[in-house]
């Protein structure tokens, strides 16, 4: 095997990416080089690095390369293994799963869905949008619109079979799984789905307004207003985007702001002459990060418009235009105005910048000195980065679980929430949940990130105990909290090491601590509720004559809730399930008519 100076010598002089890796073989950097060999001895030769590269550098024991045609195929592939392998010392963008996209999948009669990931699937995808909510609203008011299907049966294999859902018989989907609706005739509707989300939803209320008007002409006044309805719920997404060109022109229009220690860019994105959308990045400030966002922004993205104004030039401009030629096959403008409306927008982005920054640092000030002051309360040593925070609940003495939030560097860290159903006992029994869910997590370290610097119980001091117990079985020495509730079941107070703490309901603890308290109790809740849901469902169902498992299961498919069922009329039950009129009058019955 080589030395790392053997492997020094022997580089190649043409362009490629390199993999710096540390003692346990982990990849912490990768970089692209126009020469390999010169940019890569540069690590080890330099003296006039920044602190992060010096430091960096220390930790490189091995590295491998990959040898490419050209720079802008280095430049394609250092984006791509930046994604796979999100290295400590690279400047990383979001994480996908902390945005949402809304997907028009690529099958036979498209459908309209809220994902977290963009993939090479064929399918059209629009965002990435902040707003969990702002998606599903949308969502849910395109599909009314145009009627668009909500079933993931598979087409054409289950074409023609069975019978419609709900959806079709209260007019909410066309009812394509029938067999009789034409293709080319659904596929209209989705690309008028499409034009609202590009930003040309004003073309489909012209649309809609002449039907109106038509209907009007004719004394059909039911039908006008089912249109103007649809107008309305239209206009409530169109008033969203706003109108920044009189024609319809597309461009990404990107500035930042920065401190010593973060730097916040903003991207607004405009398509035909409509702000549609704007994203934020708070990344880390650090040598030439600016240039390295735009590569990895454009390796991506979901549109790319022809111009890209920025409010300087940059090194590496002609390889993004490059780039984005290469990849999405058609050449992109990268454009520096002096003046006028282009220079009026890089300011609208920078100001946005501005104020997400402050805002940030602000957060950020919060968080430092309310895990300062938590540390001093506690008396513990080290710095308080990471806090898990579980709780223990259970349905009537059954169906006991568990639920773990983690406060990671002055955010919740979604990726590391866990829930735990807990099989080990019948019953309830606080404390030997506690001790199954602690063990759970402990023996099981590679799921869930580095080790807490702070454990927090929802409970008292026999919880406490029961926590502490574990850990010390298995090897750990880490400290642990338990949250004292009020009778509204707020938090009152922390017990540790034996003792109630008292805290000031004004203090920077007090906030912190019931901020983490109540997300630990939202978290709880939700998953309790999807636990009742399924359990109201079964039950209920169970205890009328005449439905049996395959019944139950298709009135689960079709329906998906008690309370669409309760909606639904016997009719409709009849038609939707194909069960006889007397097991729907049973089931309304049962459910409350």
């Amino acid at each position: 095997m080589l030395t790392l100076q053997e492997k020094l010598a022997n580089l190649p002089t043409t362009p490629g990416v390199y993999m710096m890796k540390d003692e346990n073989g982990k990849v912490i950097y990768v970089g692209k080089a126009v020469n390999l060999r010169n940019r890569v001895r540069q690590y080890f030769q330099n003296s006039d690095m920044t602190p992060k590269t010096r430091l960096m550098v220390k930790k490189i024991k091995d590295f491998e390369y990959i040898v490419t045609d050209t720079e802008v195929e280095a430049l394609i592939l250092e984006c791509n293994l930046i994604k796979e392998y999100r290295p400590k010392y690279n400047v990383l963008l979001r994480d996908d799963k902390n945005y949402q996209y809304i997907k028009i999948t690529n099958e036979m009669f498209p459908r309209l869905v809220t994902t977290r990931k963009v993939e090479k699937d064929g399918a059209k995808y629009f965002g990435p949008y902040v707003s969990g909510y702002s998606v599903k609203q949308t969502i849910e008011l395109l599909k009314s619109l145009f009627m668009l299907r909500t079933c993931k049966r598979k087409f054409p294999d289950q074409l023609g079979k069975g019978r419609p859902c709900l959806n079709f018989y209260i007019e909410r989907c066309l009812g394509v799984c029938k067999g009789d609706i034409p293709e080319e005739e659904y596929q209209k509707l989705v690309e008028k789905a499409v034009k609202v989300l590009s930003g040309k939803g004003d073309e489909i209320v012209e649309e809609l307004k002449k039907k109106m008007f038509e209907y009007a002409d004719n004394l059909m006044f039911e039908k006008a207003q089912e249109i103007k309805n649809k107008i309305t719920s239209l206009e409530q997404i169109i008033t969203k985007q706003k109108v920044i060109y009189a024609d319809d022109r597309s461009e990404d229009v990107i500035n930042y702001a920065e401190d010593s220690s973060n730097i916040c860019i903003v991207v607004l994105v405009i398509r035909n002459g409509k702000l549609i959308n704007k994203e934020e990045f708070v990344l880390k400030n650090d040598e030439e990060v600016f240039e390295r966002f735009l590569e990895q922004y454009y390796s991506d993205v979901v549109s790319v418009p022809k111009e890209i104004i920025l409010p300087h030039e940059v090194g590496n401009g002609e390889n993004i235009e490059k780039m984005i030629e290469k990849l999405y096959g058609f050449k992109a403008k990268i454009v520096v105005p002096k003046q006028g409306e282009k220079k009026q927008l890089l300011e609208m982005a920078k100001k946005n910048a501005e104020i997400s920054l402050v805002n940030k640092q602000r957060i950020e000030n919060y968080y430092i000195e309310a895990l300062l002051h938590l540390k001093n309360l506690l008396g513990i040593e080290h710095d308080i980065e990471k806090i898990e925070s579980y709780d223990i609940s259970n349905l009537a003495g059954a169906d006991n679980v568990g639920t773990l939030v983690v406060f990671e560097d002055g955010k919740f860290n979604k990726d590391l929430y866990r829930k735990f159903k807990l099989k080990s006992f019948e019953g309830q029994d606080d404390i030997r949940s506690v001790k199954e869910v602690l063990t759970r997590r402990f023996t099981n370290l590679e799921k869930h990130g580095r080790l807490p610097d702070l454990i927090l119980i929802d409970g008292g001091q026999n919880q406490v105990n029961a926590a502490v117990e574990v850990l010390r079985s298995l090897g750990f020495n880490i400290p642990v909290a338990g949250m004292v509730k009020d009778d509204r079941h707020k938090t009152r107070d922390l017990i540790y090491k034996g003792q109630e703490l008292n805290i000031q309901r004004d203090s920077l603890v007090f906030k912190l601590i019931s901020t983490i308290q109540e997300e630990t109790h939202r978290f709880a809740v939700k998953y309790h509720r999807e636990l009742r849901k399924k359990h109201l469902y079964e039950s209920i169902l169970d205890e009328i004559e005449g439905i049996g498992e395959k019944r139950k299961i298709k009135l689960f498919r079709i329906f998906g809730s008690i309370d669409n069922l309760r909606k639904a009329s016997i009719e409709e039950i009849v038609k939707a399930a194909d069960i006889p009129y007397d097991i729907a009058l049973k089931i309304k019955e049962k459910i409350g008519i």
